[in-house]
């Protein structure tokens, strides 16, 4: 009997003993070797690094990174007009920089600012007292500069939303400021002036291409674009120091304008080719 008794009382010691090593927590060994804490959890060895980005929660993006878009625009331009007794030839740069607000997934709205230099020759044909022809070259230097607000609406994607067809108005103001630095002025449309001001309304096709997840390359295509344009010269007789205004307006085509096209005084060449970067956040 007390062998029975015995052999039960071994038997419950052993099965007390297999269960609490059981349910026993699994033991942590942390190490650290000088560059990263690693501990060893069940068996799999991590860094600290990794044990925290299970826990980490991703920040949300700010309304502002979503929506605000920056770019820089340039404007190469060869000017080229011919009329019975003027001929224009010349050539300018512009940079625009931009910034802008993207509405809804398909309207931006945005401005831009812009500066730019031109050089350009004409020369005037004109009867001289005796009747003879002559001629007279000057070159004139000039520097101006604009702003313009815009709205911009996309048309059509295309190419898994690489490529985008846009169709953009914008308004713009600003002033020129024209000096003569070679040839003889008097009786030219150059004689006395002080500087113009500019402003108008324009309408024209952009293409896009998304290059990469924060910019897209985009090129205007002002040469089919339609709108109007306004000049007011200013003046100011270079002996009695008199003052006066002088206005023009006319309806923009093919970036030309109507009054010229339709008297045959335009001729196209090559008149602008605009392009650029616009960049995300």
């Amino acid at each position: 009997m007390k062998k029975i008794s015995l052999l039960f009382a071994i038997l419950f010691t052993s099965a007390s003993i297999a269960g609490a090593q059981e349910v026993q927590t699994p033991k942590e060994d942390h190490i650290i070797d000088g560059l990263t804490s690693v501990a060893t959890i069940a068996g799999q060895t991590k860094t600290v690094e990794e044990v925290q980005d299970t826990t980490a929660v991703a920040k949300p993006i700010p309304l502002w990174k979503q929506k605000l878009y920056y770019g820089y625009n340039f404007d190469i331009y060869y000017h080229h007009d011919s009329r019975p007794n003027r001929k224009e030839n010349g050539w300018s740069i512009r940079l625009i920089p931009e910034i802008g607000w993207k509405l809804k997934e398909r309207l931006y709205i945005g401005l831009r600012v812009g500066g730019s230099y031109q050089d350009m020759y004409t020369t005037y044909t004109y009867e001289s007292l005796l009747g003879e022809k002559e001629t007279e070259e000057i070159r004139v230097q000039q520097g101006s500069w604009d702003v313009a607000p815009y709205v911009r609406f996309r048309l059509k994607t295309l190419f898994n939303d690489k490529v985008g067809i846009w169709i953009e108005t914008h308004l713009y103001a600003g002033m020129e400021f024209p000096r003569v630095t070679d040839g003889v002025i008097k009786g030219t449309d150059y004689d006395g002036l002080r500087h113009s001001i500019i402003y108008g309304a324009q309408i024209s096709p952009v293409v896009t291409y998304q290059f990469s997840k924060k910019s897209t390359f985009q090129i205007f295509f002002s040469i089919i674009s339609l709108g109007y344009s306004g000049t007011t010269f200013r003046y100011q007789d270079p002996i009695t120091g008199e003052r006066h205004n002088e206005y023009t307006n006319d309806v923009i085509i093919f970036s030309g304008k109507l009054r010229n096209l339709i008297a045959n005084q335009f001729t196209p060449g090559l008149y602008g080719l605009k392009f650029g970067v616009m960049k995300t956040f």
